[in-house]
Parts: structure tokens; C-alpha cells; sequence
């Protein structure tokens, strides 16, 4: 499929994932506005699968629209990987909420929504799996 032909919906209720196995995930505990999530199903702390999130608050900036920089929480998930050679790489996925402090909740939830889409859409699929921009 085509990015140039991609769609989504706007105004969507929810977005929901179908089958598979729910893992847990523990804490390392918030240190300097980050929380390490670590799953509990993985035994080696080597190729452990990790969510960390990070939060920065906004700061004052006469630069900025409204007097104050955005607010960003992100999110990155980390994969590693065992290659067939024995090295380890870690895949990673990053999804950042950069949103002005005026923002509603219902506007961060469609921003969500529209985010959450680009991951599970068929039409963004080939584009992530054979890194394309068309």
C-alpha cells in the first residue's frame, strides 16, 4: 500500500489490539523524571524488552506561542535482539506526546488515537517494514 493513498480515522473511539499473550511489566522506579519498565516474562537481563518513559515539563520561554515550551512524554520501547553471529542489537521504538499546556484531553486522546493507527494500520505497514517513504 501506498502512503500517498494511507488513511485514518479521526474522531476514533478507540483502537484495540486482538490475540495474543499480555506481558507484565515491572518498575526500576522514577529517577530524574523517568520510569524504566522492565517485563517480568523476560529471565536475562540482557535481552530484557524495556519501556522507558520520560516526562519534561514545560518551561518558561518568551520564544514560545504562549510563553512556555511544550510539554513531552515519551515513550521508548526497546527490543534486543540475539543475531545469529551471538551479538545483541536492541530494536527501538520511539512515540513522543509534544503538546502545548493548552491542549485538552480530548485533543491529546485524538492525537493518541491518530498515533496509535500509523502503528497497527495495514496502510503504514510496507513503510515500516521496508523503510519507505512512498
Amino acid at each position: 500500500m501506498s502512503l500517498s493513498n494511507a488513511s485514518i480515522l479521526s474522531g476514533a473511539t478507540m483502537v484495540a489490539p486482538t490475540g495474543g499473550t499480555a506481558l507484565t511489566f515491572g518498575s526500576t522506579g522514577i529517577e530524574n523524571s523517568k520510569n524504566v519498565l522492565y517485563c517480568n516474562e523476560d529471565d536475562n537481563a540482557l535481552d530484557r524488552r524495556t519501556i522507558e518513559v520520560s516526562v519534561k515539563r514545560p518551561k518558561v520561554s518568551v520564544s514560545a506561542p504562549n510563553g512556555y515550551t511544550q510539554q513531552r512524554t515519551t515513550f521508548v520501547v526497546k527490543s534486543p535482539l540475539t543475531l545469529d553471529n551471538g551479538n545483541i542489537t536492541v530494536n527501538t521504538v520511539r512515540i513522543e506526546f509534544s503538546t502545548d499546556v493548552e491542549t485538552t484531553d480530548a485533543e491529546i486522546d485524538e492525537l493518541r488515537l491518530l498515533a496509535n493507527q500509523i502503528c497497527s494500520d495495514a496502510d503504514f505497514v510496507e513503510a515500516i517494514r521496508n523503510r519507505s517513504l512512498s
